[in-house]
């Protein structure tokens, strides 16, 4: 199974920023909708896929960064990475940003 992250959109939703990554998943797109918290440690929830259903991937990955490796609940690690780096090039300029004006990075 080959594994590839791929950034669609982002979006802002009161205090807690989020964004939507869409990973090759079984030779199928998985949509996740990814909560960036505080501290850093996303959650994200799989909102759409339409691969095999036998062999769907998980409905919530909790993610957070070690080193230059994201890592996840899930035993699919490479799943874990392509959804940390589709997260960390897509917020990455808008946390950047916020800090220069001296807000939190997460509202």
């Amino acid at each position: 199974m080959k594994l590839k992250g791929i950034i669609f959109g982002l979006y802002y939703q009161s205090s807690k920023m989020e964004v939507t990554a869409v990973v090759l998943y079984d030779s199928a797109l998985a949509h996740y909708d990814v909560e960036i918290g505080r501290d850093g440690n996303c959650t994200a929830h799989l909102s759409q896929y339409k691969g095999n259903i036998e062999n769907t991937p998980p409905q919530q990955i909790n993610l957070r960064k070690e080193g230059r490796h994201w890592i996840g609940d899930t035993n699919v690690s490479s799943l874990s990475d392509d959804l940390g780096y589709a997260i960390e090039i897509k917020a990455k300029p808008l946390i950047e940003e916020r800090k220069r004006y001296g807000e939190h990075p997460a509202e």
